[in-house]
């Protein structure tokens, strides 16, 4: 019996899009386009006609935007919605990441032209992520205010030790964060969470496209209130301070204890990557380190989060229940690196008790 083909609703206002991303999608032999449409109305009409496993969207249309777009379908459809965006100025990739907000499951480049050396690699990289995406369980948003609810099957479990039977927490003096699909929502979650001015350095990789990374920290500095900083190389540790890595680069901790960035190769195809961060903080650090990994596909720094917890330090994976896809959280687990699997709810609890020296 042949497989069931993935199907798939292409909405962008514009034709030569459209069609461009049909011909992408329908040439691997997995996926079927089911429909397209210019406008939030004629994406209404077209799922009425037909279910689809997941919607690309466009942000920019005419009359309602794909935030609002977004918005609409999920209070009638439990529809992964995938934003395709082909800018990269930060305020135009900050307002793609609202989708994220109410509803849409990631955000992904669009393909390069056909005539570009990269559109084979970028064509095959967003099939895979279509792919992948298909299979993500959403829900319905009914309430009005589109911060109550979460986009994916996720639950917020109250944290379940008491403070009080914390190990103690005292002597860590770094906290390095690997997130991939799905890590917006989450590390959203964690750092809106954290308390003002936490005086431990945060290095976070969140595995994105890198036209996307400026305009990333924007937004996640917009929607957490927190100073969220595109790192430079060199840069002081020592008063904290959340920073992510610039487009491309590795993101790691040089032997002065401050940033150092990178070109390395990619690892696993990666730059940054997440294996890279980890294991610069285990070299200098050593058993001070508190290392998390949460949603991500594949297992970027799932054997160096193992690594850190050798080296004493602590280790946190993200949970199944709250994860997009427990990848990279999984894999870990499976190795037996993770001292504790948390949500970002009960995540933001334990970072709490943290105590630096």
């Amino acid at each position: 019996m042949d497989r069931r083909k993935i199907s798939v609703l292409v909405v962008d206002d514009s034709r030569v899009i459209r069609n461009f991303l049909t011909g992408i999608l329908s040439s691997d032999e997995e996926i079927q386009v089911v429909g397209t449409a210019g406008s939030c109305d004629e994406a209404l009409e077209s799922l009425k006609r037909c279910k689809p496993d997941v919607v690309t969207m466009d942000i920019h249309m005419p009359g309602l935007d794909g935030f609002e777009t977004t918005r609409s379908i999920l209070k009638l459809y439990s529809i992964p919605i995938v934003i395709v965006s082909g800018f990269y100025q930060p305020s135009e990739v900050a307002m793609a990441f609202k989708a994220l907000e109410v509803g849409a499951v990631t955000i992904l480049p669009r393909p390069s032209g056909i005539g570009s050396p990269d559109h084979q690699e970028s064509a095959r990289k967003f099939i895979k992520n279509i792919k992948l995406m298909s299979e993500i369980r959403v829900v319905r948003r009914f309430s009005h205010d589109p911060v109550d609810n979460v986009t994916v099957s996720r639950t917020s479990v109250p944290f379940q030790a008491a403070a009080s039977s914390l190990p103690q927490l005292s002597g860590i003096q770094i906290v390095v964060i690997g997130a991939s699909a799905g890590g917006p929502q989450a590390l959203q979650e964690i750092i809106t969470g954290l308390p003002v001015n936490f005086p431990l350095p945060i290095l976070i990789v969140q595995h994105i496209d890198a036209g996307f990374a400026a305009g990333f920290t924007v937004w996640l500095q917009e929607i957490t209130g927190k100073k969220i900083t595109l790192a430079k190389d060199g840069t002081d540790l020592a008063k904290g301070g959340i920073f992510l890595p610039p487009g491309d680069h590795h993101l790691g901790v040089g032997p002065d204890g401050k940033i150092s960035l990178s070109k390395d190769p990619p690892e696993r195809n990666l730059r940054p990557s997440v294996s890279f961060l980890f294991r610069s903080a285990i070299r200098v650090f050593g058993n001070r380190v508190l290392g998390i990994l949460l949603t991500g596909m594949g297992s970027d720094g799932a054997k160096e989060l193992t690594l850190i917890r050798e080296a004493g330090g602590i280790t946190i994976a993200q949970d199944m229940a709250t994860s997009l896809v427990h990848g990279m959280p999984g894999e870990a687990i499976r190795m037996g690196g993770a001292m504790h699997i948390f949500s970002p709810n009960q995540i933001i609890q334990f970072i709490k008790n943290l105590k630096a020296d």
